[in-house]
């Protein structure tokens, strides 16, 4: 009783909150697409010539970023919001991510080449932590990619998991009545085995984006694919490994990455690096979702663990979250 006395009075406050933000939203009517100075100096907006920075961290998934993961729609606005905005010369992208769904990383991979070619923006990637599968994808639309040492790369590869319990509903004396219209429409489900047809369609599925992703990370590297299909198969790399196996140009931080992009944009010193400004109360709802997330969802542990892998990853309907 006393615990569902204190989750009625976590929502409740919650729900509170959420409507007095979005209040607080309406009425200052703050713009998203003002950009504030990173580094040293006051004020916002770009006078002068500089640099943008766009944060990948955490899992990649469409839709918007949360506290601690990349949502392609949010970041697709930070990017299309500078794309005719002469004064940003440069992109410094740094990823801190394992990967996440396809789509999402295709959606930004894309947007940044389109910048790079057609907007003629230098982009340089600045690796952290990790930058796999996903977080690599994104990094090879990059002019140069800088990498620390100890960065957790590559695993350039796609998978798809869909949990079978099957044997344990048989144990348990279980059964499920599956009612379709479409003789595929409940492959991967997690009541039945797969027919080896299934399979085949499942794997010719992940063959084909697997290709696509090993393409896209040629052209983004100006290699050729059969470099490329050398170092894949979900290989992991060290920083310091991909770099002597050119996944990624050199090894530093921030200042080395920013240094090149300077470089690249024939800048005489540093350029100055810009960030979009953030709404603290959007800062602050998020925080609150993140806290009270873990309390009422029921999410699964191998879902949680597969989130925090370095893996691309294909979501079939029966594994959305």
């Amino acid at each position: 009783m006393d615990r569902n006395r204190i989750a009625l009075a976590v929502t409740f406050v919650v729900t509170i909150l959420s409507l007095f933000v979005g209040l607080i939203n309406l009425v200052s009517n703050v713009s998203s697409s003002k950009l504030t100075r990173v580094d040293a100096g006051s004020g916002f907006g770009t006078d002068r010539l500089g640099a943008a920075l766009i944060k990948i961290e955490g899992e990649i998934h469409s839709g918007h970023s949360s506290y601690d993961s990349a949502g392609a729609q949010t970041i697709l606005e930070q990017l299309r919001a500078i794309e005719d905005d002469s004064n940003i010369v440069g992109i410094l992208v740094e990823v801190n991510s394992p990967g996440g769904s396809v789509g999402a990383s295709q959606e930004i991979y894309k947007e940044l080449m389109y910048l790079r070619k057609e907007k003629n923006k230098k982009v340089v990637v600045s690796m952290k932590d990790i930058a796999a599968s996903g977080g690599y994808y994104i990094a090879s639309a990059a002019d140069k990619i800088f990498a620390l040492g100890g960065t957790l790369t590559g695993s350039i590869g796609v998978i798809a998991i869909a949990p079978n319990i099957k044997g344990l509903l048989e144990r348990y004396g279980v059964k499920v009545r599956t009612f379709k219209e479409g003789k595929y429409k409940d492959s991967l489900s997690l009541f039945r085995d797969n027919t080896p047809e299934e399979d085949a369609m499942i794997q010719k599925m992940l063959s084909d984006t697997y290709e696509e992703f090993i393409e896209d990370v040629a052209k983004g590297r100006n290699q050729t694919v059969k470099f490329v299909e050398a170092l894949a198969e979900g290989r992991i790399y060290s920083g310091q490994d991909a770099f002597r196996n050119k996944l990624v140009d050199d090894i530093g931080g921030r200042r080395e990455a920013l240094a090149e992009l300077s470089k690249l944009c024939n800048y005489d010193g540093t350029l100055p690096l810009f960030e979009e400004e953030v709404n603290p109360w959007d800062r602050f709802f998020q925080l609150m979702q993140a806290k009270s997330g873990g309390f009422f969802s029921g999410e699964k542990a191998f879902l949680q663990e597969l989130k925090r892998s370095p893996v691309l990853v294909l979501y079939p309907h029966s594994m959305a979250w």
